[in-house]
């Protein structure tokens, strides 16, 4: 692990759960922002003297030169380590700030839609599209960097991290090679996508992550659908690593009746249970689909429908992320996450290292009239 450190004056700025990386989105986010902490006084701390005091002997006594940094880097990594908590890390500013722009509601970027290496779709009048380039070009490089056998997420990666005003595009259209430079603008984060499923009333919602305006996009697509006349709803969470946990309280909020329980989170203080304070509230039947990358912020939002709401799940057994973690800023700019406190759903179940099992267990395979089986699962249930 290579890393400047100093452990100074911090703020907790997030509480997050987080695993593995799925689908370019580090799984099992949770986030609530902007908390302070105040830093104890441990002058009289009679452990942290000994610790200092072997830390001034090796320096003025060991025979030969001693990396200073390198040994209280090891020593900081030895103390995340002896937790044996495997979501008690460091994170490093780039690592930090990808999770943070992938939840963010706006982005910098072109506003290009890939699969592979070809361009899909545009968003709206997006800077790409008024740029020149056109659906079914094929990128070659991004600022003089060849993307040939990189996937769309890692495409995306490079367009993310660039810092410039202007990003360089090689497309290949036809036979000719092309080049633009294109200005990046502030574009909205789309993180749900919304139908009517055909022949029926059933409505379809699909939500990415749970970004920090999630709420107002599934409530704009409600208010879309509900003009439709739909009857029921299918919530699609598959493949959802989670976000903020704002998020998924705001969201849930939206069909549940006021007073009811959301989820709870216990650390070795206390509890808090946290409840619907909104009037708005939905009574059509739902059915929630959930697989193994289901995590943390989509699981809090899956079991609250399904305790507090009675939704169906269908699906396979979510991911299983039900501990928080704290996010402390340091002042190089770095963090450490360490883990502060459980969650749990209305009925007062802790998910973590089980999941949550759906009502339906199916199987995914990807044919039939509406694209999948878990989906076909979910209509057939709203139909029957």
């Amino acid at each position: 692990m290579s890393k400047s450190k100093g452990f100074g004056i911090v703020s907790v700025i997030i509480i997050m759960i987080i695993t593995s990386i799925v689908s370019g989105i580090t799984t099992g986010v949770i986030m609530l922002n902007n908390n302070d902490i105040e830093i104890a006084n441990y002058s009289n701390d009679e452990d942290l003297k000994d610790f200092i005091e072997v830390y001034e002997v090796l320096l003025s006594k060991y025979y030969d030169d001693i990396d200073k940094k390198g040994m209280l880097e090891a020593a900081e990594d030895g103390m995340l380590n002896f937790l044996g908590d495997k979501y008690t890390t460091y994170l490093d500013d780039n690592e930090y700030q990808e999770i943070v722009d992938e939840l963010a509601s706006n982005y910098m970027g072109i506003g290009i839609e890939v699969s592979g290496r070809e361009i899909k779709a545009f968003l709206d009048n997006s800077p790409a599209q008024k740029a020149g380039l056109l659906i079914g070009d094929l990128l070659t490089k991004i600022n003089g960097i060849s993307v040939e056998g990189l996937s769309s997420e890692q495409i995306g990666l490079l367009i993310r991290t660039d810092k410039t005003d202007y990003i360089n595009v090689e497309v290949l259209r036809g036979t000719d090679l092309l080049s633009f430079k294109i200005k990046k603008e502030k574009l909205p984060n789309k993180v749900v996508s919304f139908k009517v499923i055909n022949d029926t009333n059933i409505g379809y919602l699909y939500m990415k992550n749970f970004a920090e305006n999630l709420d107002e996009q599934v409530s704009e697509a409600l208010k879309k659908l509900e003009s439709q006349n739909i009857k029921s709803l299918i919530i699609d969470l598959r493949g959802n690593a989670g976000g903020y946990l704002q998020a998924a309280e705001k969201t849930a909020s939206l069909f549940l009746e006021e007073g009811k329980k959301i989820y709870s989170l216990k650390n070795s203080n206390n509890e808090v249970t946290y409840k619907d304070k909104t009037k708005e509230k939905r009574n059509y039947p739902i059915v929630v689909l959930i697989d193994n990358n289901t995590a943390s912020a989509a699981e809090i939002l899956a079991a609250a429908l399904k305790e507090s709401y009675g939704a169906t799940l269908v699906g396979s057994k979510s991911f299983g992320k039900g501990k928080v973690q704290e996010v402390v800023k340091l002042d190089n700019g770095d963090s450490v996450k360490t883990t502060s406190a459980k969650w749990y759903t209305p009925n007062g179940t802790c998910i973590d290292g089980i999941g949550i099992t759906p009502d339906y267990n199916e199987s995914f395979m990807n044919f039939g009239a509406y694209g999948d089986t878990q989906l076909e699962k979910a209509i057939s249930l709203l139909m029957a």
